[in-house]
């Protein structure tokens, strides 16, 4: 008898250990409720920001309780999103109307008219025209379209004022030889540039005109913690090479190598700024960038994927949890870099 109450007291104990916790999200565990998601189009599904793997239309489980479920859609890159009370097994249909009002980031788009600096041959200068500039400035806005609000299923809305700066604008040459136009000097001469003004600023300039180059290893840089700035500002410049057509070179680049806005600026956001927040994003690269780990986890180039899941928080981890990585648009709807600066908001 002593042995039989010893193995039904065994028996009981491992019964207790098969308790499932499972995460919302899941499908058929204990203490989930099934719901059924339908939406205009087909979708990606999340529960409270995080994507579930599953897709609309389709069925997810989740606890029961107050749950934010939504949908990005695949085809118009919009995001659906509900605020329901799960008491039972129910359906969620989602309707265009359920579109949230998108967040307005504010940028600061530079063009710089000439810039100089001292090379291993002397100073030198090169020099964009207004046409020039104004060509790089549509290459922005294109890419604001079709990168930035989009890849964030536009629950982003991008405001933008240009400010060319047409004075001499001189660069800062490192001891490796890399020239920068760093932030120190942009808002010496724009004071404007303060915190809690603007999300972003983006500065675009000539690498190389005839025999004066500023050629060094990048082609665009972005300071990545931009709350730690004086300026708590994102800041990314831009140094191109037009080689002897601007237009053809825009050409080229949004045909081959699309990426260079959206990527510099996913650093400003992508290195710190979510991870303060308690995202979990993908994992740093060799050089210490969570944005270059795309070949980690099997994008490859162009890397236009990498930046839409990366955006999207689609990002798969097959390292543990959670199972996705990322940012994802629910976060995009929460405060901006320039509302963090001035504490403007609490998420």
């Amino acid at each position: 008898m002593k042995k039989r109450c010893m193995l039904i007291l065994l028996l009981a104990m491992l019964g207790a250990c098969k308790k499932s916790s499972a995460p919302a999200g899941s499908n058929g565990s204990d203490n989930q409720i099934q719901l059924s998601v339908s939406a205009p189009e087909a979708g990606y599904v999340y529960v409270d920001g995080a994507y579930t793997g599953k897709q609309a239309p389709g069925t997810i489980a989740v606890t029961a309780g107050k749950h934010i479920i939504s949908v990005a859609l695949q085809n118009s890159y919009q995001y659906l999103r509900k605020e329901v009370n799960v008491t039972g097994a129910a359906s969620v249909a989602f309707v265009m109307t359920d579109k949230p009002a998108p967040k307005v980031w504010k940028a600061l788009w530079i063009g710089l008219y000439e810039t100089k600096g001292i090379t291993t041959s002397g100073e030198c200068s090169t020099h964009f025209s207004k046409d020039e500039l104004d060509q790089g400035y549509g290459f922005f806005q294109w890419s604001l379209q079709q990168h930035f609000e989009k890849y964030t299923y536009n629950t982003i809305h991008w405001d933008v004022e240009r400010k060319d700066i047409e004075l001499p604008v001189t660069l800062t040459r490192s001891n490796d030889n890399w020239f920068t136009a760093e932030p120190s000097t942009i808002s010496g001469i724009l004071p404007q540039i303060q915190p809690g003004t603007y999300d972003c600023v983006f500065v675009f300039w000539r690498e190389s005109e005839a025999a004066c180059s500023f050629k060094s290893g990048y082609f665009g840089l972005a300071w990545t913690n931009p709350l730690k700035e004086n300026i708590k500002t994102g800041y990314v410049t831009v140094k191109f090479d037009a080689g002897t057509s601007i237009t053809n070179k825009i050409s080229y680049y949004k045909t081959n190598d699309p990426g260079v806005w959206v990527h510099e600026w996913l650093h400003t956001v992508g290195e710190n700024f979510y991870q303060d927040k308690g995202l979990q994003l993908p994992r740093k690269a060799g050089d210490g960038l969570v944005v270059h780990a795309a070949e980690m986890y099997n994008y490859t180039f162009p890397w236009m994927d990498w930046y839409r899941d990366f955006m999207g928080g689609r990002v798969v981890n097959n390292s543990g949890t959670p199972r996705f990585l990322g940012i994802g648009p629910e976060a995009f709807l929460g405060c901006s870099v320039r509302e963090k600066a001035i504490n403007s908001c609490r998420d």
